[in-house]
């Protein structure tokens, strides 16, 4: 009876002490693998290259097609803005001579800058699944 017990309580010690290394890797992968964004993407608390990014996030296919999404809409993104911006400074300036030409530009542009947020938006979305993605695949790698 005593063994029995000694036995049990040995093989809960030696399991739960197994466990408990096995959390202290995991957390040492994680502190040291993962990527983290906040304003900028970093790793191992070094910030990372725009290039280092599209590198890492070649280890998994589904973070290589969320971040080549975020790249597709944050070129959008950023690029109507400047159309946007022109559109209403020509407005103001073509509102200075005749009225509502002038303002239906002032609106289109206003119109083509809220798209512009839409897609920056809609960008940061895919960096933040991007991120997920990675950073499951490379603390749980599929075999």
């Amino acid at each position: 009876m005593i063994r029995s017990l000694m036995f049990l309580l040995f093989l809960v010690v030696a399991l739960d002490s197994s466990a408990q290394l096995n959390i202290d890797s995991l957390r040492l992968q994680y502190n040291q693998k993962t990527l983290r964004f906040n304003n900028r993407i970093t790793m191992n608390g070094s910030l990372l290259e725009p290039q280092t990014v599209k590198n890492l996030m070649l280890i998994s296919p589904e973070a290589t097609a969320y971040y080549k999404q975020y790249l597709k809409n944050k070129r959008v993104g950023n690029v109507l803005p400047i159309f946007g911006t022109a559109a209403v400074i020509t407005g103001i300036i073509v509102a200075q001579k005749n009225r509502t030409p002038g303002y239906i530009t002032v609106i289109g542009g206003n119109t083509i800058n809220l798209i512009g947020s839409l897609f920056r938006r809609k960008a940061g979305s895919y960096l933040q699944d991007a991120i997920w993605a990675y950073n499951r695949d490379v603390l749980y790698p599929r075999r």
